[in-house]
């Protein structure tokens, strides 16, 4: 049975100066009995210092910070982090990295003027993951390629353990998905990356941006897939993360093909 358990921060609705709004984004820690790993750190103040008091909370080690791709909302709280939790590791693939350390002076100027100036600065750069996995307490976590979203090079995080997904951008739950930076050719790309999500046959599917009420263990709804049915499970009950279990007696269901968000 695995002691992994997923910690899940969704960050409010935001209004932007133009009158638009910018939808909630998660992080999501990853935790064990004594180690943990966070998947996607904010942007604002706010929010990754909420995201640090759960960290503090589980008493556990905080081994790396894992970024899914290379959008500020998903990485700009790097430096607050890192200045928290010194030992900790930033990391992404090395397709992530690469694009982050190449466009970061550029976004770091974009983003000064969002939400009136009170976004964070960032120079931290994540360095390149050694390999496709990172570990808690022995247990394995697979970063993986997944390609296209709302912009190339998207990767999802499988917690093979407790049939998890960390889905970064591949995913959006209930909120309208950024279209503004791909095309057509793009959202085929997406949809076959959100198949790649399916495949895994998750139990669990976190989105990079969701409605905060909405569960994260409505597979049909994030990636047009029904999930495994299980014999058996267990929760936590450590609140608030979402419990995931292992159980040999779960099957999936057939998958479907995923339908395009409107």
């Amino acid at each position: 049975m695995s002691e992994l358990r997923l910690d899940v921060y969704t960050s409010p609705l935001r209004d932007l100066d133009n009158g638009g709004q910018f939808s909630p984004t998660t992080s999501t820690l990853v935790y064990g009995p004594t180690e943990s790993v966070l998947v996607d750190t904010q942007c604002m103040a706010d929010d990754v210092d909420e995201v640090i008091r759960r960290i503090d909370a589980t008493r556990t080690t905080l081994t790396a910070i894992y970024v899914t791709h290379a959008h500020a909302d998903h990485y700009f709280g790097l430096e607050r982090l890192l200045e928290r939790f010194p030992t900790a590791r930033a990391v992404a693939a090395a397709v992530v990295a690469d694009e982050i350390a190449a466009g970061n002076d550029t976004i770091r100027a974009d983003w000064s003027t969002m939400f009136s100036g009170a976004a964070l600065d960032n120079t931290a750069i994540p360095d390149p993951l050694d390999g496709d996995t990172l570990a808690i307490d022995g247990e394995v976590l697979r970063a993986i390629v997944v390609g296209q979203a709302d912009i190339p090079n998207n990767t999802v995080v499988h917690i093979p353990s407790i049939a998890a997904v960390v889905a970064g951008d591949v995913v959006y739950n209930g909120i309208n998905p950024f279209l503004a930076v791909s095309d057509a050719d793009g959202w085929h790309g997406w949809l076959e990356s959100l198949a790649k999500v399916a495949e895994l046959e998750p139990r669990i599917v976190v989105a990079g941006h969701k409605r905060p009420e909405l569960p994260d263990d409505d597979i049909a709804a994030s990636v047009g897939r029904r999930a495994p049915t299980c014999a058996t499970s267990s929760s936590s009950s450590r609140p608030p993360a979402v419990p995931g279990t292992s159980s040999p007696a779960c099957s999936a269901a057939t998958p479907t093909t995923p339908t395009p968000a409107r």
